[in-house]
């Protein structure tokens, strides 16, 4: 499943948007307020429709606060006013075939229509009746959404046990459990972990999709520190905790418990082996090849705590690990950015998208906040100051040019990029 294209109507922020994503990943940037979580939020809705097609699992729909709502001087007083109807409409490619879908909401206190979500909602249904059936040629696709408080957040466990034994009954459908839910379900995913690491105590021998996982969780963790040589991930049943080993190039050895690690470590790992363990969950026949589950994950602000080392490869470590995914994304990181090529970026400005006009793969950072972002890459008062310098060489006032460009030396060093072109002019002007 990949989504080709999304249009929203009277969704929050927008009035009317319509964009293509890229079958591989997309990366949107903006800044705070621009509408990035809300196009998640809307696809994320589209894809609601899918899992409504299975029984038990909950999926959500459009809520009036979701309303584009506009003001109105009345008299004295200013009123705000919804507007409908809200529309979330996406093309997608759904088994090698085009397919689209929209749910609508009408009106305050009415409920998301899915008279037009019909055909993805018997697709799913179709799905789930040869999984009862056990076809084992099904492919379930994994759909998930992780936001910015994924951090091993403990919510409360859903009556689907997971149970020990091998032959307790677990259904394939399990993972879609919490999965547009944007604080992952670490407690599912730990009752897994055990599972299949007593089936491996049991049997005596490697469980397939469990060394999957670990293979997962190995290279995005190898990927957080290049002094790293080896880690090994394992289910620690007397702790009940996961556990790292860490060979390191100095000849180092370490174990550490997960929860141990930094915020941004143990996020980015923890999100790594959610997608993981559902793509096992959902399908299990894939033994060692679960990573190549096809499906649509979302994440929001994929950059959060990581260290810029890191933030630079985060993108294409979650591509490489599962290439048949689609990956939309949101970062105010100029270091993701700055691996990513322009076409796989969409900038949010003023409630409209557009694509970047000058590269950015390779760029360095400071050449992404000032041509991508429009931000400022130095403080307000040193950009002043080196306006100042060229006002002054412009006006052919050398003297205080020259006050100018001492003032930054001071400031900046003499080895500063823009010092060290100020000076240049300056030499130009006094020859």
């Amino acid at each position: 499943m990949k989504i080709n294209n999304l249009k929203i109507k009277n969704f929050r922020c927008f009035e009317n948007l319509n964009i293509s994503l890229q079958s591989d990943y997309t990366v949107l940037i903006g800044i705070n307020g621009s509408g990035k979580s809300s196009i998640l939020d809307s696809i994320s809705i589209a894809l609601g429709s899918y899992l409504t097609g299975y029984d038990k699992i909950k999926a959500n729909g459009i809520h009036a606060d979701d309303a584009h709502y506009k003001m109105y001087e009345m008299g004295s007083n200013i009123e705000r006013q919804g507007q409908y109807p809200v529309e979330v409409y996406v093309d997608a490619n759904v088994d090698n075939q085009e397919m689209s879908w929209k749910r609508t909401l009408n009106g305050e206190g009415r409920r998301t229509t899915y008279g037009d979500a019909k055909n993805i909602i018997a697709y799913a249904q179709q799905l789930q009746s040869k999984v009862r059936a056990g076809d084992k040629n099904c492919i379930l696709p994994i759909i998930a959404y992780y936001g910015t408080g994924i951090l091993w957040m403990q919510k409360k466990e859903k009556r689907i046990i997971i149970g020990k034994n091998k032959k307790t009954e677990t259904s394939r459908i399990s993972g879609y459990i919490d999965c547009l839910d944007v604080a992952s379900n670490e407690k599912l995913m730990m009752k897994w972990f055990e599972k299949m690491t007593y089936i491996q105590l049991q049997d005596g021998e490697m469980v397939p999709e469990l060394e999957a996982v670990k293979k997962a969780m190995k290279q995005c963790f190898m990927s957080s520190d290049e002094n790293i040589l080896d880690a090994k991930f394992s289910f620690d049943v007397k702790s009940n905790e996961i556990e790292i080993l860490i060979f390191k190039k100095n000849g180092i050895k370490e174990k550490l418990p997960m929860k141990s690690l930094s915020d941004g470590i143990k996020g980015a790992v923890s999100m790594i082996a959610d997608i993981a363990y559902r793509m096992a969950m959902l399908n299990p026949h894939l033994f060692d090849n679960v990573l190549q589950t096809p499906g649509v994950v979302l994440i929001d602000e994929v950059d959060i705590h990581l260290h810029p080392a890191w933030q630079k490869k985060i993108v294409s470590d979650l591509v490489s690990t599962f290439p048949n995914v689609q990956f939309v994304v949101t970062t105010h990181s100029p270091s993701v950015i700055a691996n990513v090529p322009k076409e796989h970026i969409l900038i949010l400005d003023n409630y409209e998208v557009h694509l970047p006009q000058n590269t950015t793969y390779g760029r360095d950072v400071s050449a992404i906040l000032r041509e991508i972002m429009y931000a400022d890459v130095r403080p307000k008062e040193v950009s002043e100051m080196i306006k100042k310098f060229y006002d002054a060489i412009d006006e052919d006032d050398i003297e205080q040019a020259k006050k100018l460009l001492d003032n930054m030396k001071t400031i900046l060093g003499d080895l500063d990029s823009e010092v060290v072109q100020a000076q240049v002019y300056l030499d130009v002007q006094e020859v």
